[in-house]
Parts: structure tokens; sequence; C-alpha cells
């Protein structure tokens, strides 16, 4: 009895895989297993042309304070949330680099009749990332961005303005 209960499920599972992998095969979206690379960085897949705009700055964080203070600033800390709640600019939102759409366009919301977003995480390059894609999805040529070099550990290390906590000010 117990071969035969396991004998249906095994089936079930492979009827249910290949109509599963007939299903992908037959959309034009479906993932195509020959070419498939896990992705090296987060973001939104292929990233369409940012718009005619500076490029995204990199400066250390003595220079990026006086950025910080402006209250036109928007500053975004992309790093997990335990991270965040551990320490974090103070006046910084979280927005993870795993963040979802949602929290993306909220983010990109919020910089509506601000001039600068200010961005950093455990390094530089995990916030050029986040910093790269907001460009992109916020379409603003005037926009101006920044990415503090060395990420919170360089701004820390600096002695400049930390707070500890969740964001009181980000959607779930």
């Amino acid at each position: 009895m117990f071969a035969t209960l396991l004998g249906r499920a095994f089936c079930l599972v492979l009827a249910g895989s290949a109509l599963g992998l007939a299903v992908n095969a037959a959309r034009r979206d479906g993932i195509r297993f020959t070419k498939f690379a896990p992705p090296t960085t987060c973001g939104a897949g292929e990233a369409a042309p940012a718009p005619a705009a500076s490029p995204v700055e990199v400066l250390p964080p003595t220079a990026a304070v006086s950025v910080c203070g402006d209250a036109q600033t928007l500053v975004a800390d992309v790093r997990p949330a335990g991270e965040f709640a551990q320490g974090h600019v103070t006046g910084a939102i979280h927005l993870p680099c795993a963040s979802s759409d949602s929290a993306a366009s909220a983010a990109v919301d919020r910089l509506a009749g601000r001039h600068t977003l200010v961005v950093y995480g455990d390094g530089t390059d995990d916030a050029k990332v986040v910093a790269d894609e907001l460009r992109r999805r916020g379409g603003r040529a005037d926009l101006r961005i920044v990415v503090i070099e060395g990420g919170f550990s360089a701004w820390s290390h600096a002695g400049l303005a930390c707070s500890s906590g969740p964001c009181t000010e980000c959607t779930k």
C-alpha cells in the first residue's frame, strides 16, 4: 500500500513538473534553461538606458555629510533590515537591495520635490547598483545622486551622525 501511494505521488510530481516545463517553454518570457545564469547584482533585470544626466557621484563621508543635512535630500540605506536597525545614517530610510517593486516605487515617489538622493550600503558597489536603478526608475535628469564611498562603516568611522532602530517612515 505504501509503495502504491509513493508511486502515485511520484507520478503526480512528474506530471506537474512536465506541465510546468511545457507552460514555461510556451511563454515568450519563460526561463530559457540553456542560457540561464544566476544574477550577480540586484536590480530589475535589463536596465533601460538612464536619462541624459550626470552620473552617480561617489563622495567620501566627510563630503557627503554636507549633502545629507539638506532638507531637499533623501538618504537611503540599502543594507539588510537587521543592519539598518543596529545603526544607520540619521534620517535615512531603509531601501534594501532586495526590496519589493512597491518599496522601490515608494522611494521614487518620495523623491518628488527633492533634488538630491544619497545612497549607501555595506560598501560602495552595492549602493551604486541601487543608485543606478533609482536613477533609471526616477527618470529625472535634474536629480543629483550621491553614493557614500565606503558605505556605512566609513560613515560611522568618520564619527558622523548615526541612529539605531527600525525605519519608522518605511512601508513594509
